[in-house]
């Protein structure tokens, strides 16, 4: 299939044989793009600035906007949105948020694709088997996607091989958390833990998926 705006970064991810979940890294990546297009490009936009105007932003991603310490920028953004809820009176609505609404659009489609490509490319279903992990929320979302991408016939081996991924992971990290745990029995002090003292990180990464960015 020829590479898109799509293919290319989810390829790119699913490249990296790092232990983590390549659906999060490309979440991730996803995600500080579109921080960064909202202080950046979408500034110049008179279109943008309508959604932005409107929808405002929640508080997990205004802090994280706040927190990329372009003030001015934000300072503008924020003052054309507080302009439009003046107008409107929007403070008698629920807030809504662009960088939710942004990323889950562009991560929607990236959830198609990665299916599409599993279905597709031989290459790309390597790469899918090399990984190790995807993590809890992600196996749930490429579950869930997979009857409207793949048809009945091919849902069942993709979500086997979800299974099977899963299943083979939380086993090491069930072991992982008991060399862990057992590290703090006396009997054990001293004991080299290697890559076990990582053991609460990685199982939090699994369950909870990407860290302080919203699915």
């Amino acid at each position: 299939m020829k590479e898109t705006i799509y293919s290319i970064p989810i390829n790119e991810s699913f490249e990296v044989l790092d232990g983590q979940c390549p659906v999060c890294r490309l979440h991730r990546k996803l995600f500080d793009d579109t921080l960064d297009y909202t202080l950046g490009p979408a500034m110049m936009e008179p279109d943008v600035r309508k959604r932005t105007n409107k929808l405002g932003f929640c508080a997990e991603h205004l802090d994280a906007l706040i927190k990329r310490q372009k003030r001015l920028p934000l300072a503008l953004v924020l003052e054309t949105h507080i302009q439009e809820l003046i107008q409107n009176e929007g403070l008698l609505f629920a807030e809504d948020c662009y960088v939710c609404n942004r990323v889950n659009g562009f991560f929607d489609a990236y959830t198609g694709n990665i299916l599409h490509l599993w279905r597709t490319e031989e290459d790309f279903r390597r790469k899918w088997e090399a990984q190790p992990m995807i993590c809890r929320p992600h196996t749930a979302a490429l579950a869930a996607r997979a009857p409207k991408e793949l048809g009945k016939k091919e849902t069942p081996v993709f979500t086997a091989s979800l299974k099977k991924k899963a299943a083979a992971y939380m086993r090491g990290l069930h072991e992982s958390l008991s060399v862990f745990i057992r590290s703090f029995d006396h009997r054990f002090a001293g004991e080299d833990l290697g890559e076990h003292k990582q053991a609460v990180q990685a199982a939090a990464a699994f369950l909870s998926g990407p860290k302080g960015e919203k699915l």
